[in-house]
């Protein structure tokens, strides 16, 4: 039944997927009245400081070219998620879109992931905008919303974004990002015939392990399987030896919040982010009402 589902998707971090390089970006931004961006012009004002620099890598799609890095690691998590999840007719349960436009709106960066308004990475030193209301994606979870709308129930997410940082050994101001989601039924996770008397939702309060409308049942079976995805996707990453961690954390749009670490080289290597979707997202969507985990 749509009306019990729940949402579970995740982002892999950009220090995993940066693409490393060391040039430096000019910041003088063209005089022309209007901007044009993957064929659709755009009016400056105020906001606009994207520059022609940051332009010329769009549309470049790197992870769309099979033997490029980024492409080879693409297609090394797509498939990973096409064999660990398999419908009843015997295909991947997943899509995959990794084709949307880097273009988005601020509701769709921001407020539908319940971002303030007064958050720091809305400011115009953290992104580069085209206009007051429009802006290169900072994460490829911009999409979220749109595609839990149109139906979509299990899903991944590749691109290009974008944010204003310095230049160092991992950090660029373009890199690549993944996310993922899935949507559970009730039948799914209880996996019997009778479940009339579960319930997914509780009127409570929040606390360290769940959000106020979820049940402690259901937020710890969410968190278990978002773990278990992500904790075997590392091993195929990086070995079935990988020493990893869990770290916990905050985001604006998920509670609880994780992050994903990996000893890499002597060192931890902060691999995603994740955590339980705020259930204010789906309510918002009005196609689902669930509760649900990102990373």
């Amino acid at each position: 039944m749509l009306e019990k589902r729940l949402l579970a998707c995740f982002s892999l971090s950009r220090r995993f997927l940066v693409k490393y390089q060391r040039r430096k970006f000019s910041v003088a931004i063209n005089e022309k009245e209007t901007i044009d961006v993957c064929g659709k012009k755009y009016q400056r004002d105020e906001w606009t400081n994207v520059t022609p620099k940051i332009l010329s890598h769009v549309g470049r799609n790197l992870h769309l070219q099979e033997k490029h890095p980024l492409g080879l690691l693409k297609n090394r998590i797509v498939n990973h998620f096409y064999s660990q999840y398999i419908g009843r007719t015997g295909n991947p349960i997943f899509s995959v879109f990794d084709r949307l436009s880097p273009v988005v709106t601020v509701e769709q960066n921001f407020d539908s992931l319940l971002i303030p308004k007064n958050h720091i990475s809305r400011l115009k030193s953290d992104c580069y905008y085209i206009d007051s209301g429009h802006l290169l994606r900072a994460h490829t979870t911009a999409h979220q919303v749109e595609l839990i709308k149109s139906g979509i129930d299990s899903y991944l997410t590749v691109g290009d974004v974008y944010r204003r940082d310095e230049i160092d050994s991992s950090h660029y101001p373009v890199f690549h990002q993944l996310d993922a989601a899935r949507l559970y039924s009730k039948h799914e996770i209880y996996k019997q015939e009778d479940i009339s008397g579960i319930n997914l939702f509780e009127n409570g309060d929040e606390t360290a392990e769940k959000q106020e409308v979820h049940t402690l049942d259901t937020a710890l079976f969410l968190q278990a399987e978002l773990k278990a995805c992500l904790e075997k996707l590392a091993r195929n990453l990086f070995g079935e030896d990988a020493e990893i961690r869990w770290v916990e954390s905050v985001f604006p749009f998920t509670h609880p919040s994780f992050e994903l670490e990996v000893l890499y080289n002597g060192n931890w290597l902060e691999l995603l982010g994740c955590g339980v979707m705020k259930q204010e997202i789906l309510a918002n969507c009005k196609s689902f009402i669930g509760i649900s985990w990102e990373v």
